[in-house]
């Protein structure tokens, strides 16, 4: 076994892969992808499923008018019981007699 303290760790170079078969299939592949990519998008985008598909989507994400009813009942703060209302009197009037 060789040892590690042989090899002299300031001489390495960072590995390149340019100029290698590697490197051509790699741009290849990347090329290949993006094309395929936008030619799928861009069928997509001329066939008329996606025009229903689209619809059907924002129906599903739009809010309708009974559930924005809804809300807006849900939206008012608790009512405040007298006790909580009487207690709330008496610190404001122990803060004006302290000043």
């Amino acid at each position: 076994m060789a040892s590690s303290s042989s090899i002299d760790t300031s001489q390495r170079k960072p590995r390149r892969t340019r100029g290698t078969p590697s490197f051509h299939y790699r741009n290849r592949f990347a090329a290949a992808f993006i094309v395929v990519g936008s030619a799928l998008f861009g069928l997509w985008n001329l066939t008329p499923i996606q025009r229903i598909c689209n619809e059907k989507l924002i129906k599903a994400l739009e809010t309708s008018e009974t559930e924005i009813d809804r809300h807006a009942l849900f939206d008012f703060p608790a009512p405040r019981p007298g006790k909580f209302i009487r207690e709330t009197i008496e610190e404001a009037e122990k803060l004006r007699v302290e000043r």
